[in-house]
């Protein structure tokens, strides 16, 4: 191809994408997800080791199992961006095949982790604000409802562009062989303008949510810290005081975390909404691309980085993990 698109140069040339891409998913990302692929498993099995009697625990492994689904697509994505691995004898092209066996699966587990973080920031910002009626209402087993729920409403969620984007035999002439790629039926803008706007606005609601209730811990937490070490007589009290706060600020890191990371590709999925010709196709495609393999990147690092926080913030989770591994 040239590095003009509808008769208008692209602001990103071709080869500066290739070159950018095969850097950002085949060396960087690749890296980074397979180290936050270890240590998404530890999270599962440390979890399970400690039980999943209390709701941080149900909401942090299935905040681990969707970040390790994040990964795995992830890593598909980056397999298939890898020149070395596209133009080998394989019989598909992974660039086109890609779009609905890493993109759309991995949107949807990105979504999943950003409303379960959501929900474990608007659990917790509750509990400070509201914490006799929270441990009465959001019990652990309603909790594994709510998230199971979540799994459930997203995977549905991304169902409809299946019916309309396929797996078809095709004549490549660059390449002077027949691979099979992706084929769409005449419905497919309709279909996947819909589901995007539905999957953007799941990502919106979790983000701002996110964001309101981590602004209202930090607030809250200062306060009731305040208020807890004035009124606390009691050596019990004092060690419960202590025990909330650390939960609450561990909490504030995962979200912090999320924001950070998550931010970027959110505005990206906003200015798709906006400029029609920023997105897959248009005149600022490569340009898309790129933002965007720098935007998974760091979807990368969120979701491979938590076990640090667990690890400086959860003495219970540092003494299970030490357990694990024979350390003492």
């Amino acid at each position: 191809t040239d590095d003009v698109s509808n008769g208008s140069p692209q602001i990103v040339s071709d080869a500066l994408r290739a070159v950018i891409l095969v850097v950002n998913y085949c060396i960087l990302s690749t890296a980074i997800n397979l180290f936050g692929t270890a240590t998404n498993v530890i999270n599962m099995v440390v979890f399970l080791r400690q039980g999943l009697a209390d709701t941080v625990n149900v909401s942090l492994f299935g905040l681990a199992v969707s970040d390790l689904c994040c990964l795995l697509t992830l890593q598909w994505m980056n397999l298939c961006f890898n020149p070395l691995f596209r133009y080998s004898q394989i019989g598909f092209e992974s660039f086109e095949t890609q779009y609905i066996t890493a993109g759309w699966p991995h949107v949807c587990f990105a979504r999943i982790t950003g409303l379960i973080t959501a929900y474990i920031t608007l659990e917790r910002c509750l509990c400070v604000v509201i914490p006799l009626k929270v441990k009465t209402t959001l019990t652990p087993r309603r909790t594994v409802v709510i998230i199971v729920a979540i799994f459930f409403v997203l995977i549905c969620s991304t169902i409809p562009p299946y019916t309309v984007d396929f797996f078809a035999m095709k004549f490549y002439p660059t390449r002077n062989r027949s691979l099979i790629g992706l084929e769409f039926r005449l419905n497919r803008d309709d279909v996947e303008r819909v589901t995007f706007a539905f999957n953007n606005v799941y990502g919106y609601i979790g983000f701002v949510i996110v964001i309101g209730c981590t602004v209202v811990l930090v607030t809250k937490l200062n306060s009731k810290t305040k208020w807890r070490q004035e009124t606390a007589h009691a050596g019990k009290s004092a060690n419960a005081s202590t025990r909330d706060r650390k939960v609450v600020k561990m909490v504030v890191m995962i979200s912090a975390l999320f924001i950070v990371c998550f931010l970027p590709i959110t505005v990206v999925f906003f200015g798709t909404m906006v400029v029609p010709e920023f997105g897959l196709v248009g005149r600022h495609e490569n340009l898309y691309h790129v933002v965007c393999s720098f935007g998974y990147g760091l979807e990368t690092i969120n979701s491979s980085v938590t076990i640090f926080i667990y690890l400086k913030m959860s003495s219970k989770y540092k003494s299970a993990f030490f357990s694990l591994f024979n350390v003492r």
